[in-house]
């Protein structure tokens, strides 16, 4: 008999939604699933899986979870009823808090008391697993901050301090990963383009022996491992593995929220904003399908990094952030969170991880809780041409819009065509709606843009503080 991955001592359950209980034992078995003061009962299925749903509770601690059959029982303890998060992708979200610049208050605060902290373990599954691949149970944050993720836990904080409850985070992230990793089956599918992926995909669920000497993948070295750098960038290997071994076992466990810090790696590769924008939008949807209901989600928008440049040309980690921007804009329950001001162009792993968290908690409590006053960053909202400037209408809820170090925002820069092939640097000045660019007399902007740069240096913020983050648009 055993109970389903998420399950330890010390687990947190989502508060205010329905309560997925689900397990193994013997087939045909009949079991007593007790929760609190509250009992089930379940069948076990010819596959030997099971799963009970326990009505909707409010917040608590000190519950205790039981499963009974006739010969068998299983317990957990000192369970708690608060928000759940899960955090997801690469190397900037594993970024470890003991790696991460912090004040001394920032260690051990008291509020750590009221968070637990679940790292899923680093494996990659050739098919959906069910349970981890190495044991992994929830842990105090007292004990625990500082291997675990800096974001993550900054964000939990975040929202620990404003709801008073038990916060449980999960941290499910791999460094160097591809987005197409962490998709689903079915999200490869709907991303579209990934025909023959998805065939390989076929071959290996259907066939693993075969397909590994077909394809030179052996399942042993790839599939069942921890991800290493040589092989996780193959695209033949890294379609769906991590979402199969890391995210599949969570199972329908219901969430607060999601936030999600990815990108590097297809900035990296030249990805399209469309491309990129198609398969951010694939997992939103899939995973929300997996854990129920419209999970809000944090969108981590990628901080600058690389070279400076003089040009106004395009750029592929422009092109990321924008395909970030453009999903969070189109989707009600997804929030942005710009960290263009917390950028180290020398490392692709900024040290400050606080402000990133903070808002990326801050998101979270808009978007679960209805705290509309807890995040409010600018917003460019649109874009027109008007005699001799582009009007730029932006939303600025803290205060009017200033430009850090200088008397003029920027950078922006004018296309004369929609693929920015043909662009130039422009002057603009804050008006009261937003940002005026002026037009250089002969020309037609097609495209307005600013921050527009591997790691470009932006002035624009608002009255608390928050950036402008890099955008583009179609002027009309």
């Amino acid at each position: 008999m055993s109970l389903g991955a998420p399950f330890t001592d010390g687990m947190v359950i989502q508060r205010g939604h329905p309560i997925p209980v689900w397990g193994w034992a013997e087939a045909g078995a009949s079991l007593q699933v007790t929760l609190g003061d509250e009992a089930r009962s379940a069948t076990v299925g010819p596959d030997g899986s099971w799963l009970v749903e326990f009505a909707p509770r409010d917040a608590a601690t000190g519950l205790t979870l039981a499963v009974v059959d006739e010969d068998e029982q299983l317990a957990l303890s000192d369970i708690a009823m608060g928000d759940v998060v899960l955090c997801s992708g690469q190397s900037n979200m594993v970024w470890k808090m003991s790696v991460t610049a912090l004040r001394p208050d920032d260690r051990r605060p008291a509020i750590d008391e009221k968070i637990r902290l679940l790292t899923v373990p680093q494996v990659s599954s050739l098919v959906e697993a069910s349970r981890f691949g190495l044991p992994a149970t929830w842990a105090k944050a007292q004990d625990k901050w500082l291997d675990f993720s800096a974001v993550c836990l900054f964000a939990g904080r975040q929202i620990a301090a404003s709801e008073g409850v038990t916060v449980g985070l999960i941290n499910a992230s791999v460094g160097g990963t591809p987005i197409r990793s962490w998709l689903p089956y079915e999200g490869l599918g709907r991303a579209g383009e990934m025909e023959d992926q998805l065939a390989k995909l076929d071959s290996f669920r259907r066939d693993p022996a075969t397909a590994s000497a077909q394809h030179g993948v052996p399942v042993s070295d790839v599939w069942e491992q921890r991800p290493r750098p040589e092989w996780i960038h193959k695209a033949s290997e890294s379609y769906a593995n991590l979402f199969n071994g890391m995210v599949a076992p969570l199972g329908p466990t219901r969430l607060a929220g999601a936030i999600w810090y990815q990108g590097e790696n297809e900035a990296n590769t030249s990805v399209s904003t469309a491309g990129y924008r198609s398969l951010l939008e694939s997992l939103i949807t899939t995973w929300r399908r997996r854990f129920g209901g419209k999970v809000p989600f944090a969108v981590v928008q990628l901080a600058g990094f690389g070279k400076l440049s003089g040009a106004a040309d395009n750029d592929d980690w422009a092109a990321v952030r924008e395909a970030q921007r453009v999903v969070a804009r189109d989707d009600p329950a997804t929030e942005l969170v710009v960290t263009i001001d917390v950028s180290e162009r020398l490392d692709i792993h900024p040290p400050i991880k606080k402000p990133v968290g903070q808002r990326a908690g801050a998101a979270l409590l808009k978007l679960s809780h209805g705290r509309q006053d807890a995040y409010l960053p600018p917003e460019a909202l649109s874009a027109r041409h008007i005699g001799e400037t582009v009007e730029i209408a932006v939303s600025h809820k803290n205060g009017p819009l200033y430009s850090a170090s200088w008397g003029r925002p920027g950078p922006f820069m004018l296309c004369e065509d929609t693929a920015g092939m043909s662009c130039r640097f422009a002057d603009a000045q804050f008006t009261d709606g937003g940002i005026a660019v002026a037009v250089p007399k002969g020309t037609q902007p097609a495209l307005v843009r600013y921050c527009w740069d591997a790691a470009p240096i932006c002035n624009v913020f608002d009255q608390a503080d928050i950036p402008l983050g890099p955008f583009e648009f179609v002027v009309k």
